[in-house]
Formats: structure tokens, C-alpha cells, sequence
């Protein structure tokens, strides 16, 4: 048992290492009444500070257990540093086909994560990056916060 533990130790230690790809995240929290309002376009920033790397972008969208949609559409306006700008769309799942909540929840609380773009070449500078939701009323209820990661693949 004694020489178990050391190796256990090590091995999540490891695990913990290798996972520190992330070089960008930040979460926008900022919705009153848990409501996020088609008019409500949330802009965030990001700065990449390689030359010329690769990367996966993902969209973190956390919201209260048992969302009454099973799927949100979610546009991504990217303003890159030479001002060239793209357009990424998500069709973002709550559920699966059962109606089970696809994010991790704990209590009321589920987070879920999906991709945006996936080895995507990225230039270094700042990047602005306009974040909306397509969904046809006023404003999508029971929304807790969003967040990007970027990571970078090795």
C-alpha cells in the first residue's frame, strides 16, 4: 500500500500536467434575472501571443438544471488583429435525444462545453469576439453565465 500511493500521486500529478493547453478563458456572468437578451450582444477580448499557432475555441455556457430547449443557436462574430472578420455558428445542445441534460450539473447548476472551432491557425494579437444567441423570443431564460477557452494543440 505504501508504494501505491507515491505512484498514485504521480500519475494524477501527471494527468493535471498535460492538461495545460488552456492560454485563454473567461466567463461573463452579468445576467440579470438569469436572462440574456437578444439585444444583449456579449464582446469579449482575447490576445494570442504566438506568431502563428493552432487552436481549439470553445464556447462554456452554464445554466440552471433542465432547460427548457433542447438546442440554441449561437452565433460568433471574430474580429482578428489585421481586422478581418468571420463568422461562426453553433447549433449549441442542451439535451440528448432522451431529454437528459448533455452538460455536467450539479444541483441546479449545469455547465456545458462546445466547440466553436476546432485546429484553427491563429495570428498573434488581439482578437474581439462578439458573442449572440438566435433564439426566436426576446431573451433566452435561465442562462447563468458564458465563457471561452481557447487552447492551444501541440
Amino acid at each position: 500500500m505504501k508504494r501505491i500511493k507515491p505512484i498514485l500521486i504521480i500519475a494524477i500529478l501527471l494527468l493535471v500536467s498535460c492538461e495545460k493547453t488552456s492560454i485563454y478563458a473567461t466567463i461573463d456572468n452579468n445576467f440579470k434575472d438569469n436572462r440574456w437578451f437578444k439585444s444583449s450582444k456579449r464582446t469579449l477580448k482575447l490576445e494570442v501571443k504566438k506568431e502563428v499557432s493552432t487552436y481549439d475555441l470553445l464556447f462554456d455556457f452554464r445554466h440552471v438544471h433542465d432547460f427548457q430547449f433542447s438546442e440554441i443557436p449561437i452565433q460568433f462574430i471574430i474580429e482578428d488583429p489585421n481586422g478581418k472578420v468571420s463568422v461562426e455558428k453553433i447549433m449549441l445542445s442542451i439535451k440528448n435525444e432522451k431529454g437528459k441534460d448533455r452538460g455536467e450539473c450539479m444541483g441546479d447548476i449545469c455547465d456545458l462545453r462546445q466547440v466553436i472551432f476546432r485546429e484553427k491557425e491563429l495570428i498573434k494579437g488581439d482578437y474581439t469576439i462578439s458573442i449572440s444567441h438566435q433564439f426566436q423570443g426576446e431573451y433566452l431564460p435561465n442562462v447563468i453565465s458564458i465563457g471561452l477557452s481557447l487552447k492551444e494543440i501541440f
